[in-house]
């Protein structure tokens, strides 16, 4: 039997002017669309699934064949690069087309950009024109891209400020963007905004800004998360716990400044060397920690063996005169396999990978050592 609500709805549409009823169907769609697309969103914490989220959303949404993103590529960066992730744009990758934050372009999209819709290109230039403000560079930039651009500037929650820029190129079809397209792709833009302000507020409370790695409380967390999901599926879970050699007497000799500048470019290389699906961590200091879900030791070793080499090939270009002109570091790396029967804390398996990293250290430095652990049984 129908509810109250929806014998209502049906006398509400029987009693609309013809056409008028498909209008309402559709904006009803429209908005139902929104709301699961929010909640897709919303949900999502990881910034560059987030943002390839959101491209491959509007992509389907807009019919184009181009889509890309503007944002910051760093918490602390000082302007927006043009996401890897944009589909159907020809650049770059390593030197992305770019926007400085403190530009007059900027400004004038956080002061101007219309609400609920959209704004092209050409009337963007226009509009520039008339207000007299100069940005030929960033102008020539967009109009590389597509002459045909039509610009959603991602206002955040206070609107004094944007979180980035959602850009679209023309239909394939030739046929110009309806204002009611314009509008549904604003309110895109507007969720797409809030949900990436989100995840830079997770990446800020989660990470260690000096060498871009996860915190302690995050790794420790996670490292539960993933002996548990591992418990239940009965796949593998390793962890790698990392140090560098004699980094106290770098740090003596050359300073903290410089041994910072070593952490960080180690950390870059450990997480260049990683999968998709493994967590590296800042466990303390110069000690770094890798989780590998769905690893096991012969996967785990070889993850840990690419990660020794290549830090043992990096070179640190000194900026000072004080010491070597490159600066060159090791690394010793102790692996721990989790095991059901034995580490039913944290606490067990860290022990077990601190064990190899001091066989790593004892055993000569610059290499991979495992303690491996036998599972308890009834006497």
């Amino acid at each position: 039997m129908a509810t109250f609500e929806q014998q209502a709805l049906k006398i509400f549409y029987e009693n609309l002017p013809p056409g008028l009823s498909d209008q309402w169907e559709k904006k009803i769609f429209d908005l139902e669309q929104l709301v699961h697309i929010s909640k897709a969103l919303s949900s999502n914490l990881e910034l560059n699934a987030l943002i390839d989220n959101i491209l491959n959303i509007t992509l389907a949404q807009s019919q184009s064949m181009q889509t890309g993103i503007f944002v910051s590529p760093d918490v602390d960066a000082h302007d927006f690069q043009l996401h890897p992730k944009s589909i159907g744009f020809d650049f770059d990758h390593r030197h992305p087309p770019h926007i400085s934050l403190k530009s007059d372009f900027i400004r004038y999209l956080v002061a101007n950009s219309p609400k609920n819709t959209g704004i092209a290109l050409s009337e963007l230039e226009k509009s520039l024109q008339s207000a007299q403000i100069s940005v030929t560079a960033e102008m020539n930039m967009l109009k590389q891209l597509s002459k045909d651009l039509i610009l959603f500037p991602l206002k955040g929650r206070g609107g004094n400020k944007i979180a980035g820029i959602l850009i679209l190129g023309p239909r394939p079809d030739g046929m110009s963007f309806m204002p009611a397209d314009l509008a549904y792709l604003a309110d895109l833009a507007s969720i797409a905004a809030i949900a990436i302000e989100n995840a830079r507020l997770y990446l800020l409370a989660t990470t260690d800004m000096m060498t871009k790695l996860k915190i302690h409380h995050f790794f420790q967390t996670q490292l539960r998360e993933c002996r548990e999901e591992s418990q239940e599926s009965g796949r593998p879970l390793s962890l790698l716990l990392t140090d560098i050699d004699h980094f106290k007497p770098f740090n003596d000799t050359y300073g903290h400044q410089l041994g910072d500048l070593v952490l960080q470019e180690v950390a870059r290389v450990v997480m260049e060397n990683v999968g998709p699906a493994d967590i590296c961590a800042r466990y303390g200091g110069e000690e770094f920690a890798v989780i590998l879900p769905g690893k096991d030791l012969a996967a785990a070793r070889k993850t840990a063996e690419k990660i020794r080499k290549a830090v043992q090939k990096l070179e640190v270009p000194n900026p000072t005169d004080i010491g070597e002109k490159i600066l060159k570091v090791t690394l010793s790396i102790g692996i721990g396999l989790f095991n059901p029967a034995v580490d039913v804390e944290n606490k067990t398996l860290i022990e077990r990978c601190d064990q190899g990293l001091y066989k790593a250290k004892h055993g000569g430095r610059n290499r991979v050592e495992t303690i491996e652990t036998e599972e308890k049984t009834d006497a």
